[in-house]
């Protein structure tokens, strides 16, 4: 079901993005947006930090292997900050054509993982 764990995580980061709007309502919209944005980093980093160099299967040895569950969940909380993302940066217009590309290549790039249902350990390494 990684759609709706995308659509779960999607929620998540909406709903985190609410709550530092509330907490810190005396910053502006980029503010709460960069702190959902670090959220995200810390999380995924250690996530995928775990899934490489833990879970397994390395990357570099079995590259184009199935997707572990616990890698497809790491995909899908990932795609879902990249959706609520780019959604953000098209509603505020804050971004130029650079940085939305970026958010396009990386849910393109998710996509197929999930998708296809292999290199989930290559997708995670990137």
């Amino acid at each position: 079901m990684p759609a709706l764990e995308v659509i779960c995580s999607l929620i998540g980061w909406l709903c985190l993005y609410l709550l530092f709007c509330s907490t810190f309502s005396h910053r502006g919209p980029e503010w709460n947006c960069r702190l959902v944005t670090l959220t995200h980093g810390v999380i995924m980093v250690l996530l995928t930090a775990y899934v490489v160099f833990v879970d397994g299967p390395w990357p570099f040895t079995h590259a184009g292997t199935e997707n572990t569950d616990l890698q497809i969940f790491a995909l899908a909380v990932c795609l879902g900050y990249f959706f609520f993302d780019l959604g953000w940066c098209v509603c505020y217009r804050s971004e130029g054509p650079v940085m939305l590309a970026h958010h396009a290549a990386s849910i393109v790039g998710i996509l197929l993982a999930l998708l296809m249902g292999v290199s989930g350990c290559e997708t995670c390494g990137v």
